[in-house]
């Protein structure tokens, strides 16, 4: 089947920056490919065009959030389903697995669907919690696309197709020059406002804590103006350091402090030696101490199958226990020697560059 119409649905931050990075490969092997989107600034510069949908409208996480917001996201299933009607050649839907999930069951039971490719990119945590889900990649999905080492095997042996080419993310920091910068430490509270307003002012505090130099790296889904003001108002203050886009500015860092998520891995690949913090509401943690079945929320610490980096969530989340693990870190010490062993393994696990040029050459493929 010839792949000439293409959409991607991409509903946070991190899966924008991946759609971005696949609609290029796309195009690099099929320059007059037809590419839609759901996403956020990064696919709009890719496709060259605004997508349909951004993600202000899209990027609600947690129970509590999407509670909140539960008529917003009603309108998101029904005009999703509308836009999925459309005749496309290839579904990509990028994580997001409470929406997505959904979209792919709907699209299984429509006329056309063997006229289609639909496939996940990012597989879902089912390895943690939900292996209910399961059923749903076998049997709604022609592929899922994990990114994770440990995810094909898992996925292959409960009858999901689940090629594993590596990690984009190898791709984003190549050939950055090294420089070393004492004194540096990254913040990355995330991406979505309800991250920045519970985690900001705790990593605030712990660079004043510790004296460093704070150095805010905002996500793309962010104007730099928009984000100034809302570290503005959770601080309730002018942010201290500085404010750059993307992680490739953390590079050479001394430190990080970061949100559990995708940022944790960008940090790993760039060898920043971290801790890692997370709040959520309660509901949703309480439910999560209910139902996942890991020990460990940070990528490397899952990659690696052991705490390489320090986790401290919720009660633990404080400027005073962050300093403290953070300053164990300083310095040529034992700590920071070891972490940055576990970093480079991390890294060798991922596999080779290029994972998003051989995911397209496998979608374009008849």
């Amino acid at each position: 089947m010839a792949v000439n119409r293409v959409f991607i649905l991409a509903g946070e931050p991190s899966g924008d920056v991946l759609g971005a990075e696949l609609v290029r490969a796309l195009r690099a092997q099929q320059p007059g490919i037809f590419i839609d989107a759901w996403g956020g600034p990064e696919l709009s510069k890719a496709m060259g065009k605004p997508v349909r949908r951004s993600l202000e409208h899209l990027a609600f996480m947690g129970f509590g959030d999407v509670l909140a917001h539960a008529g917003a996201v009603l309108r998101n299933l029904r005009e999703a389903k509308a836009v999925l009607s459309e005749p496309w050649d290839l579904v990509v839907l990028i994580d997001y697995p409470g929406f997505n999930l959904r979209m792919a069951t709907w699209m299984r039971d429509q006329p056309g669907r063997s006229n289609r490719k639909v496939v996940q990119l990012v597989a879902p945590s089912v390895w943690a919690w939900k292996e209910g889900r399961v059923r749903i990649l076998r049997e709604a999905f022609d592929a899922v696309l994990p990114l994770l080492p440990f995810e094909p095997a898992f996925l292959a042996e409960r009858g999901v197709k689940a090629p594993y080419f590596g990690h984009p993310a190898l791709d984003r920091f190549r050939d950055l020059p090294r420089s070393p910068r004492a004194g540096v430490l990254v913040l990355a509270p995330g991406s979505r406002e309800t991250e920045l307003r519970r985690l900001a002012p705790v990593f605030a505090d712990t660079a004043a804590l510790m004296g460093m130099e704070p150095l805010w790296i905002r996500p793309s889904s962010w104007t730099e103006s928009d984000y100034r003001a809302m570290l503005r108002r959770v601080l309730q203050a002018e942010p201290r350091g500085t404010l750059a886009e993307g992680m490739a500015h953390a590079h050479g860092a001394e430190l990080a402090l970061v949100a559990s998520g995708t940022a944790t891995l960008e940090l790993g690949i760039l060898g920043v030696p971290m801790v890692v913090a997370y709040r959520v509401d309660p509901l949703s943690f309480s439910l999560a101490k209910r139902w996942v079945k890991v020990k460990h929320v940070s990528l490397v610490n899952l990659v690696l199958g052991r705490e390489a980096v320090a986790e401290r969530l919720q009660k633990a989340c404080t400027a005073k226990q962050l300093a403290a693990d953070l300053n164990r870190l300083r310095g040529d010490g034992a700590a920071r020697d070891a972490q940055l062993r576990d970093l480079a393994e991390f890294r060798a696990q991922l596999g080779e560059p290029g994972a998003m040029q051989r995911a397209a050459t496998h979608l374009l493929a008849p």
